[in-house]
């Protein structure tokens, strides 16, 4: 149940088996406290790219972990003079293919994708479960130390019900701290709300802690990689600000945008407006510049590692539809032919193009030498022209050097983003741009402003989600955004995104090559997951569990 994160803490008979003689000393407890990191780094691996590809952040056409399924497209259709509509290869929608994999087969092959949030999110719990219980009867700790770890695995509790209740349709709830589960099944509104409250809980103890205390910051160094956060600096009240942002997204990206009522939105507003703010250090997720025990050594193991064409060639390209999100000159998505230039002696490749304005464009995406269409044949969505710049060079979404701090549970940026969001649907419009302005100027966009223009409320709404989109990039909040806007909505139910930028092979154009066109994407996803069949077949509901 538990590993290190340094190769000092694991000099030790059996790291993965405890004792529970150990979990009665002071090095016992913190070890295993840092040890909650083991499997939150599989809980921010696979499940999070999960996000970015549903999202459409990224595409990945693989078959591991039933990635290319994630992102079964219903159709597509070419605008005119072609008007094809182009069905997905297995004419059946993502619900149907991703349900059929969930059986004990596909766990075998590695393509159910339900499985793996749901397992590595329970290990998180469950870890954080026998904590807290050990914690309960402790007398080797000081108290601001012990009040840091019962944070520690409350925050750990708040994260896992915060993912499982995001994504899939029911859940179970559990305070076991000996590995006992339950087949009370209960809704993800339900998992939500658990997961706020046991935010609540932890915000109840750091509360009771003063900043500069010097007992929290030995248990939070302790149970905190130095790779994870080198000028690690999170104070109990920038925890608690934390917490509080994690509690508003919660509510945000769990709601529909048309079914967003007057109270949510209050709701939203006011635990946005007790969140992150400029200057706090969010919790981040690194890496050891030599791979060491980290996590990441032979693996993809990390957001950053998973789309970084170096590292791992073929996996995953920067979609289209993230990119035409940059604003240009002349208003247009960016379906700009771009110059690969190498004459700097570096082999960076660095990409001009005329009519973007987003400075974030030039630093943040870089140009493939060839480009990618309908990649093994398994759909047209698969096809791109770009790949993240590496850290390294200047960007920021992926590296090849291990390097860089993936923000996997909010920032001030995403919380600023929110309040604006409120701002702008409950008719202060131009208080809600300037928001978005001042995340930009934070950014270094380089973009002109939009408030003070007189922008309508569905301008104003349409550049919050293009803001959300990049400023947010790689954040886990990809693919519930785009449930909540509408675009996985089935088409017949009014969903899908027109204008959606799709490379569409020659055979369909008649052109010399693949065509960068604005086409209508039927996504037509599942808005939330079943649970997966080794949890459902060993322990059975006590009442019927609904799909979504």
């Amino acid at each position: 149940m538990v590993a290190g994160c340094k190769k000092a803490d694991l000099q030790k008979s059996n790291p993965n088996a405890p004792l529970l003689s150990s979990l009665k000393t002071k090095t016992g407890l913190e070890y295993f406290a840092l040890g909650i990191f083991y499997k939150s780094g599989s809980v921010f691996d696979l499940p999070l790219f999960f996000n970015f590809t549903m999202g459409d952040e990224q595409i990945s056409s693989v078959g591991n972990f039933g990635l290319r399924y994630q992102q079964q497209v219903n159709t597509i259709t070419l605008p005119a003079p072609y008007n094809n509509v182009v069905p997905n290869i297995f004419g059946v929608t993502q619900t149907q293919q991703l349900q059929s994999l969930n059986s004990f087969a596909s766990d075998a092959a590695g393509s159910n994708t339900f499985q793996y949030l749901w397992d590595d999110a329970y290990g998180v719990n469950g870890q954080a479960n026998i904590l807290l219980n050990a914690l309960s009867t402790t007398t080797v700790l000081p108290a601001n130390e012990k009040a840091t770890l019962q944070a520690w695995a409350y925050w750990w509790k708040g994260i896992a019900y915060s993912m499982l209740g995001s994504q899939y349709s029911e859940g179970i709830i559990t305070d076991a701290s000996d590995g006992s589960t339950n087949g009370n099944y209960v809704t993800h509104d339900a998992i939500i709300t658990e997961a706020n409250a046991n935010f609540d809980k932890a915000i109840a103890i750091l509360a009771k802690i003063p900043d500069g205390d010097g007992d929290y910051a030995t248990a939070l160094a302790a149970i905190t990689p130095s790779f994870n956060a080198p000028d690690l600096n999170i104070t109990p009240s920038s925890w608690i600000r934390n917490a509080y942002t994690m509690e508003a997204r919660n509510i945000l990206v769990n709601i529909k945008l048309k079914d967003m009522t007057a109270a949510n939105w209050a709701t939203v507003g006011a635990l946005a407006a007790k969140g992150l703010v400029q200057g706090d250090q969010p919790f981040s997720r690194g890496m050891d510049p030599n791979s060491v025990n980290d996590m990441t050594e032979g693996t993809q193991g990390h957001p950053f590692l998973w789309n970084n064409n170096d590292v791992n060639p073929g996996w995953t390209y920067t979609s289209e539809r993230f990119v035409q999100e940059f604003k240009t000159s002349d208003g247009l998505p960016v379906t700009v032919t771009a110059t690969i230039d190498d004459s700097t002696g570096t082999g960076n490749r660095i990409i001009t193009a005329s009519n973007v304005i987003d400075k974030r464009f030039a630093n943040g995406v870089e140009m493939l030498a060839t480009p990618v269409v309908n990649i093994r044949s398994r759909g047209i969505q698969f096809g791109s022209r770009w790949t993240p710049r590496n850290i390294e060079s200047g960007g920021y979404w992926t590296t090849a050097k291990h390097k860089g701090q993936d923000l996997y549970c909010g920032s001030w940026e995403e919380n600023t983003l929110m309040i604006a969001e409120v701002d702008i649907n409950t008719g202060n419009i131009d208080g809600g741009l300037a928001l978005v302005d001042a995340v930009r100027a934070a950014q270094g966009a380089g973009l002109p402003t939009v408030s003070g223009k007189g922008l309508s409320l569905a301008q104003a709404k349409e550049e919050l989600r293009q803001e959300r989109r990049i400023a947010l990039c790689l954040r886990g909040t990809a693919f519930y955004d785009a449930r909540r806007v509408g675009f996985t909505t089935p088409k017949a139910n009014g969903g899908g995104r027109a204008n959606a930028i799709v490379l569409v092979p020659n055979s369909f154009t008649n052109a010399t090559g693949p065509v960068p066109l604005p086409c209508f994407i039927d996504y037509n996803y599942m808005d939330y997951w079943d649970a997966p069949v080794d949890e459902t077949a060993y322990n059975a509901p006590t009442k019927p569990i609904t799909s979504n």
